[in-house]
């Protein structure tokens, strides 16, 4: 039963790590080249991962949650006590501060009228979608959207098993919760993208230079 909970939480979490919502761009040069010779236009995208926080989220929640318990020792805050003894209201506060973590870090990464910018100043621009404003409010539209999927799976993914082995009381992993592993397998994916990219940069700088 553990070992199926991990994996699934595991493939759940690399699964939200790698996915990515693309889209179509075409630039003013690749649109000319295909009127002239009658081909079809060959697209570009833009990548906007499901989950642009990657698992920090899950690092200030469980911070966060650190704080009750700790003003319980201290005596401060008696009635926190009354209230941990429920633990669906412990992994509802865990799941809506997840929520809000991921959704505010996504707004500051993400800022659609920089990329609309940048867009608009490159001649590159969404089919069908007009440069400058129009760009902007689909783009806000779009990372909305996906900002909300991701954050709800990163926070179903981190409480759902924590929540079954809490209230189960399943034990096997030696103090090793389902949290730390998915902080983990985020950590590691994190650090294999960020190689990935230094390589491929070196790689393209070296060829065209």
């Amino acid at each position: 039963g553990i070992s199926l909970l991990i994996f699934s939480s595991l493939y759940g979490i690399v699964f939200l790590q790698q996915g990515i919502r693309k889209i179509p761009l075409i630039s003013a040069k690749q649109l000319n080249q295909s009127s002239l010779q009658g081909q079809g236009i060959v697209n570009n995208y833009l990548p906007l991962r499901f989950n642009q926080a990657g698992v920090m989220p899950i690092i200030l929640t469980t911070a966060m949650l650190v704080i009750p318990n700790y003003l319980i020792t201290l005596g401060v805050f008696q009635w926190l006590n009354f209230l941990s003894s429920f633990k669906f209201i412990y992994w509802i506060g865990y799941f809506v501060l997840v929520l809000t973590f991921s959704s505010f870090y996504a707004s500051i990464v993400l800022n659609p009228k920089d990329i609309s910018d940048q867009l608009q100043k490159m001649a590159v621009t969404i089919p069908g979608i007009r440069p400058g404003l129009q760009t902007t409010f689909y783009l806000k539209q779009v990372i909305k959207r996906i900002t909300l999927i991701g954050a709800t799976m990163l926070a179903t993914l981190t409480v759902v098993p924590n929540f079954i082995e809490s209230t189960l009381n399943i034990t096997g992993l030696n103090g090793l919760s389902t949290t730390s592993l998915l902080i983990l397998a985020g950590v590691v994916l994190d650090l294999i993208r960020e190689i990935d990219n230094i390589y491929y940069s070196n790689v393209y700088n070296n060829r065209y230079q």
